[in-house]
Parts: C-alpha cells; structure tokens; sequence
C-alpha cells in the first residue's frame, strides 16, 4: 500500500472498522513512514478535542426533528459565534476528510444551538431566516462536493458525486462538476455515478444536451448503453446522430449496437 491510500484510510483504522489484514499491511507502513503517522495523530488530535468540547446533547425530541434542520439551518449573521466556526471550517487546509468532521461538528451544533433555543421559548426563524440558513447549508455541500472530487480515491469521488442527492435544486456550477465527472474521470464507476446523478435533472436544457455530447466522449459500453437508453426515453432527438455514429463505429460491442438501434426505433 502506498501512502496515499493509507492516509485515506486513516479515519477508519483509527475507529477499527478495517479488516485484520488491512490493519496489520498499515500497521506495518506505519512503523517506517514519518508522514502517515503524523497524520494519523493530527487526526486523533481532532478527535481528542471534538471529545473535549462537552457539547450539550439535545433532548429525544430534538433529535427526532434534527434531519430536517440539516436542510434548514445555519447560522448566517456575522455576530454569531456559530458562523465564525463556520468560517474557520470554510479556511481549513486540512485533507478532506478532517474537514468534513469539523463541518459536521459545526452543523450539529448548530443544530443543538437552535433546538436550545426552540426548547426555551425563543421564537422560531421567520420564513426568510429559513431560506438564509437553507442556502448556507447548500453551500457547505456544494464545497464538500469539489473538495472530495479532487481525491484521488475512486469510492471518495462517488461520495463527492452522491452529495448532489442532498441538493433539490444544483446550481450550473454543480452540474458542470458532473458533467465534467461523467466525461473525463479515470474510473468508469465514478463516470456511472455522475450519470446517474444527472439522470434526475435531465427536464434541464444543460443536462440534456451535455448527455447528448457525452454519447460522442464515451468508449465503455455499459455508459454507452444506460446513456442511449435515458436519451431515448426522453425522446431527445439530438442524440439520433450520436447514435448512429455509435452503431457504425467499428469498435463498437454487438449488445450496445443492438439497445442504439432499439432506441432511434424510439426516436
């Protein structure tokens, strides 16, 4: 194992959800590589002083309503406290993985700052309060989703890509990042998955016809063929030429000629 994949699964040997073997093949790089293992006490020094902080834990019922919060609250005016963490998280140099723990010991104590405040009577955020804070949560996704897309990890990247499940309304900059994904990642799982996540916003002009240029860009056939067919079902003429230039390619697998030539019957 080379450094860069120890160092990201550095998080999960520290809380022992890696298998005997993993552990001892990390346990072994550990012992003679200064950088891995300083990186590892960076991130137990994280831990050690999330542990210390002594947050106050909200009650059943609080919990129970804290999901929804997630999607709702964050704390937007600059005398808070709580934006300065947030702040302070945005700044982080951190790898990505460290700063999504801070992030999400942010949010949830945000979380426990209103639901404090709810619980004592405070009035609740009026209807423009809600929309300010919805839009701070969507842009710390929106910032976790381009810092994982840069890892060097296949299984982070699809993390990164399934962040847009979190989001009901991306804006041009994170569809352009899919789309990006979908035609020139290196892993074709991270390509499948970008795919579909763009599946959900194919009523978008953008996505249809990023799609549609996609077909031209794509040479592994189970793309090719999830890719024919969410075109063909949207009846997306603009895709007949791509298709066909696909059947007349040479290079092309038999069972992805046959769904292109299903679909332009469709067409």
């Amino acid at each position: 194992m080379n450094c860069e994949e120890i160092k990201n699964l550095l998080p999960d040997f520290d809380e022992g959800a890696l298998s005997p073997i993993t552990v001892y093949a990390m346990q072994d790089h550990l012992k003679t590589c200064e950088s891995c293992t300083q990186e590892l006490e960076q991130i137990r020094e994280l831990y050690r002083a999330l542990s210390d902080n002594n947050l106050q834990q909200p009650s059943a019922s609080l919990r129970e309503n804290f999901n929804k919060m997630l999607d709702e609250e964050m704390e937007k005016q600059k005398t808070d406290p709580e934006k300065k963490v947030k702040a302070k998280i945005i700044s982080m140099p951190w790898r990505s993985y460290t700063w999504r723990a801070a992030a999400a010991i942010a949010i949830f104590s945000l979380g426990i700052f209103f639901g404090k405040k709810w619980k004592h009577g405070a009035d609740k955020p009026d209807s423009n309060e809600i929309a300010s804070l919805k839009k701070d949560v969507n842009e710390v996704k929106e910032m976790l989703m381009f810092n994982q897309l840069k890892e060097e990890s296949a299984s982070a990247r699809i993390k990164a890509v399934n962040y847009v499940d979190e989001m009901p309304n991306p804006n041009q900059k994170v569809l352009n990042a899919l789309i990006n994904t979908l035609n020139y990642d290196k892993n074709v799982n991270v390509r499948l998955a970008s795919l579909y996540s763009l599946a959900k916003f194919t009523d978008l002009p953008l996505v249809r016809d990023s799609l549609v240029s996609s077909l031209s860009k794509q040479t592994e056939p189970v793309i090719q063929v999830v890719l024919i067919n969410l075109l063909s079902e949207k009846k997306e003429t603009k895709a007949i030429k791509p298709i066909q230039d696909i059947i007349s390619n040479s290079n092309t697998l038999k069972e992805v000629k046959a769904v292109a030539v299903k679909s332009l019957k469709s067409l």
